[in-house]
């Protein structure tokens, strides 16, 4: 059985003779679902849904995807098909990040994704999903960031998606919108669980490896980066987290939310000491689904403000699938 998160549904005031796409995340724990119209450059999100299809599990240590994730994605995308034409939309673009990079049948995923959505999966290389989530992210704050209220002009800010198979560390330029650095990790939630953590809550010997691992691959990963005062979460591990610290267990669309380092540690902490059944306990509605793999991505979420020493993390309401439909509007308008 596929688990559901909460919709986000909001009907935007756009024309409705404006064309309209869909777009497909597929990452190692979702599919991620964006219907979104175009506005003289401002991209227009219309219905957000996701399901989660945990398509890494085991990817780690097998290099494939097994059939239960198969059936979930079926499943999930044949969901999102069926909603979207709610918002008349029928083609899609599809996505595919850390688990798709790493099966070793991914030719499976392609014959799903074209069999439920008609479309052609696009595998992201890492470089290509740092990107688009740089763009996607800071598309999401573009009214805060354009006011000062985060960052200096000039100051670099650093972009962290963490996943469930990667984490992307994007660092640039907030408001000329320029990449300075990019890298894509092979670190993430799921994987890091699976590799490290044998019990939930975990002993403090698996942290220690877990954190050890971490650090090393960002020593390792990210030679160049810069210190970034501001770090801006543009995934499902740091919305969860900022909606878990405004205490927002609600299926209202998700805004946007401020944490300072010390409130990520402190939560990552609490995190690290809760039963599975405790960390849904503490998000019934947004945390099922993530409940395993939670602790684990909100470690490396800390580890990585750690590294390029920021004091704030701002939460972004966009990612990966928002730049990828900015992607699309702008070719469209190229063409015409």
């Amino acid at each position: 059985m596929v688990e559901r998160l909460g919709q986000e549904n909001s009907e935007m005031m756009v024309s409705s003779s404006a064309e309209r796409i869909g777009v497909i995340d597929i990452g190692t724990n979702t599919a991620l679902l964006l219907v979104a119209s175009w506005d003289n450059g401002r991209l227009i999100p219309i219905h957000n849904a996701a399901g989660f299809v945990r398509l890494g599990e085991g990817v780690d240590a097998s290099g494939r995807v097994g059939p239960p994730a198969l059936e979930r994605l079926t499943s999930v995308l044949a969901s999102h098909v069926r909603e979207a034409a709610l918002h008349n939309v029928h083609s899609f673009t599809v996505t595919g990040t850390s688990a798709s990079r790493d099966a070793s049948n991914a030719d499976e995923i392609r014959s799903i994704v074209r069999n439920e959505t008609g479309a052609e999966l696009r595998i992201l290389s890492g470089d290509e999903e740092a990107r688009v989530t740089f763009t996607g992210a800071l598309a999401g704050l573009a009214g805060d960031l354009n006011e000062g209220s985060f960052t200096s002009e000039g100051a670099p800010v650093t972009v962290v998606d963490v996943g469930g198979g990667s984490t992307e560390c994007v660092q640039g330029d907030a408001l000329g919108g320029s990449i300075t650095f990019k890298r894509s990790l092979d670190m993430g939630s799921v994987r890091m669980t699976e590799r490290f953590f044998r019990s939930q809550p975990p002993s403090k010997d698996d942290i220690e490896a877990a954190s050890t691992a971490c650090r090393a691959m960002m020593t390792r990963e990210l030679c160049g980066i810069e210190q970034s005062e501001l770090c801006i979460g543009a995934s499902g591990t740091a919305i969860l987290l900022s909606l878990l610290h405004q205490e927002k267990n609600t299926a209202d669309p998700f805004k946007g939310g401020l944490l300072d380092y010390v409130d990520v540690v402190r939560w990552s902490e609490h995190l690290l000491k809760l039963s599975r059944e405790e960390v849904l306990a503490l998000m019934p509605l947004h945390a099922k689904g993530r409940e395993d793999v939670f602790a684990a991505g909100v470690l490396m979420l800390r580890l990585v403000m750690e590294h390029v020493e920021a004091n704030q993390l701002s939460v972004s309401p966009f990612g990966v699938r928002h730049g990828v439909a900015m992607e699309v509007f702008k070719a469209i308008d190229g063409r015409s």
